[in-house]
């Protein structure tokens, strides 16, 4: 789950972040390139916030694409930023986890652009909560609760509850919409254990309840996967969660708009997300907009000669030592792949080369060339992969499209499955 941020509060970062980035790549003060483009976020827990950057004034109307229709969202302004936002656009859905979004804005002076965006937010596989004691006198009446994670409600699991050599009793709990716990209680008329079982969408959770001084079984605990970095990491902690969904609990802590260069943030943030998680694995993910860096000694390194890479480097080196110390794990940074627009792309380029030496001599640590993956090239919206054409990149010529975060967990997935000795085991 995001860790620090929640409703509104979270928006606002992802805003501030946008309008952080250097003129050149927001492509600020006109009505064309990547200025006028659609930005869906889903990094907090539940719900999309939606975002548009165009000249101030601008109205810009939201859509939701389902099937062959579009549903209207909401109509937002510009503003003097020149964004144009929809907090909480819509709420993340069992049943339709990639998402398309459309957007039509028109400017004071009458011009108007289209811009779409798709966004894949997680299953329900880890959506649901179950809680129950850990062990229950006999002939007391005990308490199961269900929390929705997603604060949303509007879904109806299935609890069933099956005492030792009896017959299982299932029933529907009701969360309407925004509520987000519910429960049933049983009364625990034979000794033994009491087997709990959640069902959603095809997912299930699974505990035992025991009764009358019968012990628990000892259930070994899920590996643990932190994915972290910034708005690049959308839509890849979703896939991972579904593949480990078995074997890990994935951890999706993110920080929109930020980069290792921009002061000493991330080296910081490393350290506390290592000591709050204790990952088996931290997946990393983040572009950089090449801001200047001081050096252990203090001298101010510009962006982007041979000695600003190398203080990058040092700088992730830094973090990943401290995620496989900390966690006792591993660590997989993937490069950024080529952005669209010339300067961040140049910036790109110098900071995938200093990741590719961040790792040497660091047996826990591996960096994927997802750069040379989607983007052996320069910058491409599609390409080919298993037989077919695919669209990798959102318009704005940055972020990936659930395609390609499928194909970036992927190669998360087969580096892992590398990893030598203890280290390739599960996640």
């Amino acid at each position: 789950m995001v860790e620090g941020f929640s409703g509104r509060l979270l928006f606002v970062a992802v805003l501030v972040a946008v309008l952080l980035l250097p003129a050149s790549a927001r492509g600020d003060g006109g009505f064309s390139g990547i200025s006028d483009v659609l930005n869906a976020t889903a990094a907090e827990v539940g719900v999309v916030h939606l975002l548009y950057n165009a000249p101030p004034g601008t109205q810009v109307q939201f859509f939701e694409r389902v099937e062959d229709r579009l549903k209207a969202l909401g109509l937002a302004t510009a503003t003097s930023r020149a964004v144009a936002g929809l907090p909480e656009a819509v709420t993340w859905r069992c049943d339709r986890t990639l998402r398309r979004f459309e957007a039509t804005a028109i400017a004071p002076d009458g011009a108007r652009s289209h811009d779409s965006y798709d966004v894949r937010t997680p299953s329900c596989v880890n959506r649901l909560k179950l809680s129950v004691p850990r062990r229950v006198a006999l002939g007391a009446t005990t308490r199961v609760r269900v929390e929705d994670r997603w604060k949303n409600g509007g879904v109806k699991p299935s609890l069933c509850i099956t005492p030792p050599g009896g017959r299982r009793a299932c029933r529907v709990l009701a969360f309407p919409r925004a509520v987000d716990f519910s429960g049933r209680d049983f009364r625990a008329t034979k000794p033994g254990l009491w087997r709990v079982e959640l069902r959603l969408d095809g997912h299930r959770v699974r505990v035992a309840v025991p009764v009358g001084g019968v012990r628990r079984v000892p259930v070994a605990p899920l590996a643990r996967v932190l994915v972290t970095g910034d708005s690049m990491m959308q839509g890849l902690d979703g896939f991972l969660g579904d593949r480990w969904a078995e074997t890990a609990t994935v951890r999706s802590d993110t920080q929109t708009g930020s980069g290792v260069s921009r002061g000493v943030e991330w080296v910081r943030r490393a350290a506390a997300q290592a000591k709050r998680h204790r990952p088996r694995t931290t997946v990393l993910l983040m572009g950089d907009a090449g801001y200047p860096m001081r050096t252990p000694d203090g001298t101010m390194r510009a962006c982007c000669d041979e000695l600003w890479a190398a203080e990058y480097s040092r700088r992730a080196r830094v973090m990943m030592k401290t995620y496989i110390r900390q966690g006792r794990g591993r660590v997989v940074w993937l490069t950024m792949p080529t952005p669209r627009n010339a300067a961040l792309a140049a910036v790109t380029a110098v900071v995938n080369r200093a990741l590719a030496r961040a790792d040497d001599g660091l047996a826990g640590a591996r960096v994927v060339r997802l750069d040379l993956l989607l983007a052996p090239n320069g910058y491409r919206e599609y390409m080919p992969y298993r037989g077919q054409t695919v669209r990798v990149r959102q318009t704005d010529g940055m972020h990936l499209t659930a395609t390609g975060a499928s194909i970036a967990a992927e190669a998360v997935a087969k580096t892992l499955r590398r990893f030598p000795g203890r280290l390739s085991t599960a996640p």
